[in-house]
């Protein structure tokens, strides 16, 4: 708000017409969005929906990749898809000998 308050008072009347405008157009977009997002939950209550449902519906894309390799360390199985950063329990191990 300071920022603005600055701006406020160093600005023509031209600067400040204009902002004017921006901040209209900014308010009837977010006003327009909250509406839309209302209609949208009126919607889905006249069905008998909640947003849990749509989430199940949309899903996770991504696929599940299997793990590559298995080993015990520290008592607790580990278990690494042989993707990203290679855990601290597979550093300066032969990977051949833990193939899950």
């Amino acid at each position: 708000m300071k920022e603005v308050k600055a701006f406020i008072k160093s600005a023509s009347l031209i600067e400040l017409e204009k902002a004017q405008a921006l901040l209209g157009a900014a308010i009837a977009k977010h006003t327009e969005q909250q509406q839309a997002k209302q209609d949208v939950l009126d919607l889905l209550k006249e069905k008998g929906l909640t947003l849990e449902d749509l989430q199940d519906i949309v899903g996770d894309k991504r696929t599940k990749v299997l793990p590559k390799y298995r080993i015990e360390h520290e008592g607790k199985i580990v278990e690494w898809t042989g993707r990203g950063k290679r855990p601290k329990a597979f550093q300066d191990v032969d990977l051949t000998k833990h193939l899950a």
